[in-house]
């Protein structure tokens, strides 16, 4: 993947503020040594609606740039999974796709 690419799937999303505001916040917890963010922090600190987050975060994990992930609040250990099934309840976890860290670490 080149920047150019990670642009215009960035510009496909149809939410561009969004798209690149979830991979800034993803980027700066992987450089802070976290494997992701959930879905509640990042809209505590952007106030984006969830609704159009979910939605953004799913285009882009389509397009291989984000891994989403679900998990049940209030687990004594968190356990994720790529498919929710938790229901309605269920929480998301955000992750950088492979290409996605091989981009921001290039050399």
């Amino acid at each position: 993947m080149t920047f150019q690419e990670l642009d215009a799937c960035i510009a496909g999303s149809g939410r561009r503020s969004i798209a690149s505001a979830l991979i800034a916040f993803i980027l700066e917890a992987l450089d802070d040594g976290q494997d992701g963010v959930d879905l509640d922090n990042f809209q505590g600190h952007t106030h984006f609606v969830r609704n159009n987050v979910t939605t953004v975060a799913s285009y882009l994990q389509l397009h291989g740039i984000i891994q989403v992930l679900y998990y049940r609040d209030g687990a004594e250990k968190r356990q994720y999974e790529s498919v929710n099934n938790y229901g309605r309840w269920v929480k998301q976890h955000y992750r950088p796709s492979r290409a996605l860290i091989q981009l921001h670490r290039r050399d």
